[in-house]
């Protein structure tokens, strides 16, 4: 299955962008924000934050660089994917019967009965597929079209202010958005019809709508603007993920040196923020409990793929304290993390997969205190005669909170190529 993340080659350059809804025109795209005096342009330019203070052990974690504890023994009667016990707090939910090759890259809610997983259907190893929306009304999920002549083959992410503020993205021969206003889908295009352009994520809220994207010219950050799309940052490197919340955007993803690259805007201005040296270091997703509170998680991986398998990566998690980013531990020593969320400060969710249990999605929490491990049902069992050697592992995780509650929606796919199937799971 082509890899429904792709990341442009990076050129510096300058970038035009063309937005255009139902029945609109394109426009040209304003030129890139300057970044503000005191912060960077991405290139480690004169201006750069200090970095951080080394950990006492030189590592920059912010505990002691020990190896992680061992996971526990695989249970009696263990597949191949290392089966182990899976939390009763986790219950598969039954999402629509998509055709053909599936998978769900993300999820969000508004609350108990509403909730959004887009992702893609009907690929194959031949074919990339159509996009796929679904939507909880509180007692089943249903498929929603997102209408005609997308053109968009995966949707890549989704984020809502509000149930009449729904924002996903995805990609086809040129990069899509579209925006749900309660009663019914408005198409965009943020750039034209380039083709060297693809969007990686959306971040709806306050009345804002932000997203991170990729092309020939490197990086960057646009904002939904009076029906358009104006370029809010410009930068070398990769962004894979973007959040915002309370007047605070971190957008995330991975250097020309590929080391953790983190971006924060506010009021207008930007600052490429220090990272402690994480060679092969990718970061996929960014939360923020707080703005003294955010948290970054990916892996690092000597591999340049963009999804690279969990036997080959270790878990990178990074949390920002209001001064500066350090390196957490996690107790799981092999693997890649997806998704995170929180319901509020001393209770972070992050989900993954655990190269040791790589057929069950991995869930840890912290509490403010310490970390704990979860894993989800065994989704595929390994048979000897599987298709592909990844069919019975976990390919992908998403996972978000439900506001006013202590739910979880995980989503994600297992397998690979047309083995690849979507899942649903709530706690």
């Amino acid at each position: 299955m082509p890899n429904p993340r792709p990341v442009a080659a990076l050129v510096v350059g300058t970038l035009l962008v063309a937005a255009c809804g139902t029945g609109g025109t394109g426009g040209t795209m304003p030129a890139p924000t300057a970044a503000p005096p005191g912060s960077t342009t991405g290139n480690g330019s004169p201006g750069q934050a200090t970095p951080p203070a080394p950990a006492p052990d030189g590592s920059g974690s912010s505990t002691p660089a020990a190896d992680p504890p061992a996971p526990p023994a695989p249970s009696a009667g263990a597949s191949a994917t290392g089966a182990t016990t899976a939390s009763a707090a986790w219950e598969t939910v039954g999402a629509t019967d998509l055709p053909g090759s599936t998978a769900l890259l993300d999820v969000a809610a508004t609350g108990p009965r509403d909730a959004w997983a887009v992702g893609y259907q009907d690929g194959a190893e031949d074919r990339e597929g159509a996009p796929a929306v679904l939507r909880w009304n509180g007692s089943r999920w249903r498929e929603v079209a997102v209408g005609d002549g997308t053109g968009a083959h995966h949707l890549e992410g989704v984020s809502a202010g509000g149930p009449r503020d729904v924002w996903v993205v995805g990609n086809g021969p040129s990069a899509f958005a579209a925006h749900w206003n309660g009663r019914a889908w408005t198409p965009y295009r943020p750039f034209g019809v380039a083709e060297d352009y693809r969007l990686a994520d959306v971040a709806a809220g306050d009345g804002d709508a932000w997203f991170a994207a990729n092309g020939p010219s490197g990086a960057v950050v646009l904002e939904a603007e009076d029906g358009g799309f104006r370029n809010a940052l410009s930068t070398e490197g990769a962004l894979r993920a973007i959040t915002s919340r309370q007047g605070h955007v971190w957008a995330v993803g991975t250097s020309t040196a590929r080391t953790p690259l983190v971006w924060h805007g506010r009021d207008g201005s930007w600052e490429n923020l220090a990272m402690p040296p994480v060679p092969g270091g990718v970061l996929n997703r960014v939360w923020q409990v707080s703005p003294s509170e955010v948290w970054a998680v990916g892996q690092v991986s000597a591999s340049p793929g963009d999804r690279p398998a969990a036997k080959d990566a270790r878990p990178l998690v990074m949390r920002w304290d209001g001064s500066r980013w350090s390196r957490v531990e996690v107790p799981v020593s092999r693997g890649v993390l997806h998704g995170v969320t929180a319901t509020g400060p001393g209770d972070l969710w992050i989900s993954g997969v655990d190269a040791d249990h790589s057929g069950q999605v991995l869930v840890l929490r912290y509490d403010g205190t310490s970390w704990s491990r979860e894993y989800g049902p065994l989704l595929r069992a390994h048979t000897s005669t599987q298709q592909y050697e990844g069919t019975d592992d976990i390919a992908s995780t998403g996972l978000t909170r439900v506001p006013g509650t202590g739910t979880l929606w995980a989503v994600g796919s297992v397998g690979v190529g047309d083995d690849e199937k979507a899942f649903v799971l709530r706690r």
